[in-house]
C-alpha cells in the first residue's frame, strides 16, 4: 500500500509541475502570479517535505526491524527461560485466579524459546495456552506457588519460587525469579527467569543419600570425626565421638565450654598437648596432605582413652592462615594395651634368651672339655678315630666308622679314596684347603679342625666335626691322628639357637663395634702419639706436660668407655658442639708435634645433635686413619656452614701415601671407612673420596641440614 501511495504521489507531482510550467509560458515572468500558481507551489513544497519524512520513516522502520531481530535472537538463545507478564490490579483478580490457566489474573506478554523448551512445549502450543505453567505444577507444590505469587504482588517484592513440574509424566525441578515494576494504574509488570534445576536437585539428593550412607558407615565402624577451630580451640564433632569418651552429644558440647582451658585442651592429656602442637607445626612445614598422631583423651568416668587421629587442614582464613583442622579419630586403647603387654613379654623373652644363652655356652664349654678327654681314647670310642701314616695308609680306624658313615673299616682300607668320595660336594673345596694347610710342615704341630658334611652309604647327609694333628715322636713324623665326630644334632641345635639369639645379639654387637671403632679408636691414636712423643724427649718438664696430657686423654678414653657401657653418646661433644670439640681434639694432637692439623671453620653455630655427632665421628675416624696408615705430615680440615642454603660442606685432606679407593670400596675393606660410609648414608649426605697411591687423600661431604634437623642423636 505504501508503495502504491508513493507512485500516485509521484505521478501527481509530475502533473502539477507540467501544469505549472505550461502556465508560466503564457504569463509574464515579472507579472503578478495567480492564487492557483501560489497554491500549486506550496503543494509541491509540502510534497517534497512529505517525501523526505517518508524516507526517514522507512529507514527508522528498517532499523527497528533489524534491532528487533537482533534482540529477539539474543533472548531466544539464553540458557535460561526469560518471560514477562502483566498482572492486573488486585481488585480485578478472580477468585482462585492463580489456581489454573482458565482465567488467570495476568497476561503473558513475552516468553523466549528456552522458556517453552523447559516447559516441554512448542512455540505454537505455548501461544495457544500461554498460561499452561500453572497446570504443570505438581499438586504438592501448587499451594506454595500460589501463596508466594499473592504475597509478591501484594507487597511488590521480588518473586522467588522453586518447585516441581509434571512434564510428559516426568518430574522436572524449576526455579522462577522475577522482579516487579508497578504502573500508575496499579498494574504490575513482572520480568523474570525460569531455570531448569533438575540436575542440580538430583545431585543434591545423591549427595544427601551419600552423606547418610557415609554417616551410617562411620557409625558402624565407630569412628569419630572432629573439626577443630585453630584460633578458638572449639570443636565440632559427629555423634560417634562423644560416645567414644562416654558422653552424649550435648553433654560433651556443654563440658567443652566449661573446661579450663576451653575447647579440646580441656580433655586432652597434659603430656600430649605439646606433642600435638609439634606434630601440627611439622605438618605445616611439610608437603604432605595429612598428618597423624596418637594421644590420650579423658573419658567421662576419669580413665584415659588412647586415640589415633589422622587430620588435615580443611579451611583457611581469607589471608591464607589455617582455620579448621578436620580429623578422623579411632579408639586404639585395646591396641595400646596389647603393645604394653607385648613389650613386657619381649623384655622377659630377651632375659630368658640371655639366661639360656649362658646355659648353652656353659654346656658347650663342658662338651668341648669332654671331647678333649675322649680324643685320647682309641679303642671303643664313640667317635670315628683313625691314624694314617705319612704314606697316607690307614694304620688304625675305630669300628664306630660304620655307625657314622655306614661303611666298614675294611671298605676304607680297600678303597683309599673312599673318604674323599663320601665328602659332600659343596664341602670338598674347604676339605682340600684343609688338607693343603695340614701338609705344610710349619702347621704340623698344631691340631687343625674342620666341620663338613658326608654322604652316608644309605644317602643320608651327616655333619662331621673333624680334628687332626700330626704325630711327632722324638723328631720323627709318624703320620696324622684324626678324630671325627657326628655333630648333626649339635649343628641343628646350634642353628636353632642362632636363629633365636642372633637378632638380639647382632644389634648390640654392631653398635658396640661402631662405637668402639669410631669413639675409642681416635682417642687411643692420640694416646699413642703422646707415648711416642714421651719416648723421644729427655726434657723433664716436657715429660711432665706430656704425661699430664696423656692422662687427660686416657681419662677421656675411660669416660668414653663408661658412656659406651651406659649406651650414651659423648657428653663433651653434646655440651661444646662439633667445632669446639674438634678444636680440642686436634689441639691435643698438634701438641705432640708429630703431625700438623689445620682446622678452619666459618661458624660455631650449633646444628642438630645427630649431625654434630656424625661429623665428629667421621672427622676423628679420618684423623685416626691418617695417623695409623697414611704417614702424612699435614692435615687440612675445612668446615663451612651456609645458613641461607641450609648446607654443610666438610672437606678433609692429608698429604699421606694415599691408597686405591676404588679397590677399597669394591671389597668393603677397612671397618673405619665402612663406618664412615654408613654414617654418611644415615645423614643422607653426598660423599666424595679422592685418593690414589702416592697422592694423599681428599674427602668431601655435603649435607642438607633441613632433612636431619629433627633426628635424635641416638640414631648415629
Amino acid at each position: 500500500m505504501d508503495k502504491m501511495n508513493e507512485i500516485a504521489a509521484s505521478k501527481l507531482k509530475m502533473e502539477a509541475l507540467d501544469f505549472l510550467q505550461s502556465r508560466l509560458v503564457t504569463v509574464d515572468e515579472d507579472g503578478p502570479k495567480s492564487e492557483s500558481h501560489c497554491l500549486i507551489r506550496k503543494l509541491l513544497a509540502y510534497q517534497n517535505l512529505l517525501e523526505d519524512q517518508n524516507q526517514k520513516e522507512r529507514i527508522s522502520k528498517a532499523t527497528l526491524r533489524q534491532e528487533y531481530k537482533f534482540y529477539r535472537d539474543i533472548i531466544n538463545n539464553q540458557p535460561v527461560g526469560i518471560y514477562r507478564i502483566h498482572v492486573f490490579p488486585l481488585n480485578d483478580w478472580n477468585t482462585k485466579g492463580w489456581h489454573s490457566s482458565d482465567n488467570p489474573p495476568y497476561v503473558m506478554e513475552m516468553a523466549n524459546d528456552r522458556f517453552c523448551e523447559i516447559l516441554g512445549v512448542t512455540r505454537q502450543q505455548f501461544e495457544t495456552n500461554p498460561y499452561l505453567i500453572i497446570d504443570l505444577i505438581c499438586v504438592d507444590d501448587k499451594a506454595d506457588f500460589i501463596k508466594k505469587n499473592v504475597e509478591a504482588n501484594q507487597n511488590i517484592t521480588p518473586f522467588n519460587w522453586q518447585g516441581r513440574l509434571i512434564i510428559d509424566q516426568k518430574l522436572v525441578w524449576v526455579r522462577l525469579e522475577s522482579s516487579p515494576r508497578l504502573l500508575d494504574a496499579g498494574d504490575i509488570i513482572w520480568t523474570g527467569l525460569l531455570y531448569d534445576i533438575t540436575k542440580r536437585k538430583r545431585t543434591e539428593e545423591a549427595l544427601v543419600a551419600t552423606r547418610l550412607k557415609l554417616d551410617g558407615i562411620v557409625e558402624a565402624v565407630h569412628v569419630g570425626i572432629v573439626d577443630v577451630n585453630i584460633e578458638t580451640g572449639e570443636l565440632n564433632f559427629n555423634q560417634v565421638y562423644p560416645k567414644m569418651v562416654g558422653y552424649t552429644f550435648d553433654e560433651l558440647d556443654e563440658y567443652l565450654k566449661k573446661t579450663v582451658p576451653a575447647g579440646w585442651r580441656g580433655i586432652v592429656h597434659p603430656d600430649d598437648i605439646d606433642m600435638i602442637f609439634d606434630t601440627y607445626t611439622k605438618h605445616l612445614k611439610s608437603n604432605l596432605s595429612y598428618y597423624e598422631y596418637e594421644y590420650r583423651v579423658r573419658h567421662k568416668d576419669g580413665h584415659w582413652v588412647w586415640m589415633h587421629q589422622r587430620a588435615t587442614i580443611t579451611s583457611r582464613t581469607p589471608d591464607g592462615r589455617p582455620l579448621i583442622v578436620s580429623g578422623i579419630h579411632t579408639d586404639v586403647s585395646g591396641r595400646k594395651q596389647l603393645e604394653m603387654k607385648l613389650n613386657k613379654l619381649n623384655e622377659e623373652l630377651e632375659s630368658r634368651i640371655a639366661e639360656r644363652t649362658r646355659e648353652l655356652e656353659e654346656l658347650n664349654a663342658s662338651v668341648h672339655l669332654e671331647e678333649l678327654k675322649f680324643r685320647t681314647i682309641a679303642d671303643f670310642t664313640y667317635d670315628w678315630e683313625y691314624w694314617k701314616s705319612k704314606e697316607n695308609e690307614i694304620i688304625y680306624m675305630s669300628p664306630s666308622v660304620e655307625r657314622i658313615t655306614g661303611y666298614t673299616v675294611q671298605e676304607f682300607i680297600d678303597n683309599p679314596t673312599l673318604f674323599e668320595e663320601i665328602i659332600y660336594q659343596a664341602d670338598r673345596k674347604s676339605w682340600q684347603n684343609h688338607k693343603n694347610e695340614r701338609a705344610n710342615p710349619a702347621n704340623n704341630e698344631n691340631a687343625r679342625e674342620l666341620n663338613f658334611r658326608i654322604k652316608r652309604k644309605n644317602g643320608q647327609i651327616r655333619w662331621i666335626a673333624h680334628v687332626c694333628r700330626s704325630i711327632n715322636l722324638e723328631g720323627k713324623y709318624l703320620g696324622v691322628r684324626v678324630s671325627n665326630r657326628d655333630i648333626t644334632e649339635k649343628v641343628e641345635a646350634e642353628n636353632k639357637l642362632l636363629q633365636v639369639s642372633v637378632e638380639v645379639e647382632e644389634r648390640e654387637r654392631n653398635r658396640f663395634s661402631s662405637e668402639l671403632h669410631d669413639g675409642m679408636g681416635p682417642l687411643l691414636s692420640v694416646i699413642k702419639l703422646y707415648f711416642q712423643w714421651l719416648s723421644e724427649t729427655t726434657d723433664v718438664e716436657k715429660k711432665k706436660m706430656i704425661t699430664k696430657k696423656g692422662n687427660e686423654s686416657i681419662e677421656s678414653a675411660i669416660q668414653s668407655a663408661r658412656e659406651l657401657a651406659r649406651g650414651l653418646s659423648s657428653q663433651s661433644l653434646i655440651k661444646s658442639g662439633f667445632v669446639n670439640a674438634l678444636i680440642h681434639f686436634t689441639d691435643r694432637i698438634n701438641e705432640t708435634q708429630k703431625i700438623k692439623i689445620n682446622f678452619s671453620y666459618n661458624s660455631t653455630y650449633r646444628v642438630s645433635r645427630f649431625i654434630e655427632m656424625a661429623l665428629y665421628r667421621i672427622a676423628t675416624e679420618l684423623i685416626k686413619n691418617t695417623l695409623t696408615y697414611a704417614h702424612a705430615a699435614n692435615i687440612e680440615i675445612q668446615f663451612d656452614l651456609d645458613k641461607d642454603k641450609n648446607l654443610i660442606l666438610f672437606v678433609y685432606t692429608d698429604d699421606g701415601i694415599g691408597f686405591d679407593w676404588c679397590e677399597v670400596e669394591k671389597k668393603n675393606m677397612g671397618l673405619g671407612l665402612m663406618n664412615i660410609i654408613d654414617r654418611v648414608q644415615l645423614m643422607k649426605a653426598q660423599l666424595t673420596v679422592d685418593s690414589s697411591p702416592g697422592n694423599g687423600m681428599k674427602v668431601s661431604l655435603k649435607c642438607d641440614i633441613n632433612e636431619l634437623s629433627d633426628m635424635n642423636m641416638s640414631e648415629v
